[in-house]
């Protein structure tokens, strides 16, 4: 007798498709974000209650999301050097270590 779930094809096509389906979701939602922060300023994110250091890091993050999700993902951008995308992330994603 196994412990835990077994696994199957239809686990593996469901997981597949369940990221496959995150991704597309996550790429639209990265692009819909970067196109209001891209047309907010400063002064309109700090009048939100952020700091401007806290503006510069929501808006690098973004725009680092939008480069490796949109960009790169859909392949309309090459990576011209290894770069790590989360340096940026990590401050934003709160709880989860790595």
């Amino acid at each position: 007798m196994s412990v835990g779930l077994p696994v199957t094809k239809q686990e593996i096509d469901q997981r597949s498709g369940d990221m496959a389906r995150s991704f597309q979701r996550m790429a639209g939602d990265v692009t819909t974000l970067k196109s209001y922060l891209d047309s907010a300023t400063e002064e309109v994110l700090v009048a939100l209650g952020y700091t401007p250091n806290e503006v510069a890091v929501l808006k690098t993050s973004i725009t680092d999301l939008e480069q490796l999700l949109v960009k790169i993902g859909y392949g309309a951008e090459a990576l011209p050097a290894p770069k790590d995308f989360t340096a940026f992330l990590r401050q934003l994603w709160g709880v989860g270590a790595y």
